[in-house]
């Protein structure tokens, strides 16, 4: 990315592993993204992921249940992009429904294809799609309430996007680049409609990857207070309330564990 419009953009903070109550009170309450390297390092899925991701995604399949989820898949010419197509009416992918050993399979297909096609199964509820996995996996940083949900595909890029509640995302397998907002940075973001979305939410129509600079010239400005991170098997970025980010998948196998919650509502606090 030495070339790239991007290439400036600065570190997220990093900080190694807290406590429960260091993360509660000094980086939750901070309402700033940091980056916690090696917080789920003794997961067993990162371990198998460390040594073989084929292992890791193998012992996924074994433990996952028949479950169907939505799966979406790009053709190659989209470069791992899930966005719109012409305009902002229709999609650049199809969706399609299956079960998460069907899906895994899919993908292990894909990993030798000189241009595979971009696949991903999106927060899928873990105790519902592996059930186990919030045991087998422990996150003792979260809320009780907070309940792991999954993130599965191969190369791909998910648009930049905020999230109403807080959010924990720990990388089990591969790598992943996050980019980040600050909420003040919507005006130059230009945020896509409410209706339809990609997956729910509404999300930057600026590429992070490839932007064009000349149609969205305010994103220029977006970069100048973007903070950005790399994440491999068993770290994790805490990502404030209504901060946005990018999320590019970088390998032919990824796994991603996130947890969503409302530190306000946990204190018992209003929203501002």
């Amino acid at each position: 990315m030495s070339s790239s419009p991007t290439s400036a953009i600065r570190a997220i903070a990093e900080l190694p592993p807290p406590t429960p109550e260091q993360f509660r009170e000094e980086i939750v309450s901070a309402r700033r993204p940091v980056v916690l390297r090696g917080a789920a390092s003794a997961w067993p899925l990162v371990v198998t992921a460390k040594q073989d991701p084929r292992r890791c995604m193998a012992m996924l399949s074994a433990r996952s249940s028949a479950a169907e989820a939505d799966v979406l898949r790009a053709d190659p010419e989209e470069e791992g992009r899930f966005h719109y197509a012409d305009g902002d009416a229709s999609f650049n992918f199809v969706r399609g429904r299956g079960n998460l050993p069907g899906f895994l399979l899919g993908l292990a297909e894909q990993e030798d294809a000189d241009r595979p096609y971009a696949m991903v199964a999106q927060g899928l509820v873990a105790e519902r799609y592996a059930p186990g996995f919030a045991k087998a996996h422990r996150m003792p940083l979260v809320p009780a309430s907070a309940e792991p949900r999954l993130w599965i595909g191969n190369a791909s890029k998910v648009a930049t996007h905020n999230d109403p509640v807080d959010n924990l995302a720990v990388v089990a397998a591969g790598r992943r680049r996050f980019t980040l907002f600050p909420p003040e940075a919507e005006l130059d973001l230009y945020m896509g409609p409410a209706h339809p979305t990609p997956a729910g939410t509404p999300v930057s129509m600026v590429h992070v990857t490839a932007p064009d600079l000349a149609r969205y010239p305010r994103f220029a400005e977006a970069l100048k207070s973007a903070e950005e991170a790399e994440l491999g098997p068993g770290d994790a970025i805490f990502i404030p309330k209504d901060w946005y980010h990018h999320v590019e998948a970088l390998e032919r196998f990824n796994l991603l564990v996130n947890y969503w919650w409302d530190s306000a509502a946990e204190r018992g606090e209003l929203d501002e």
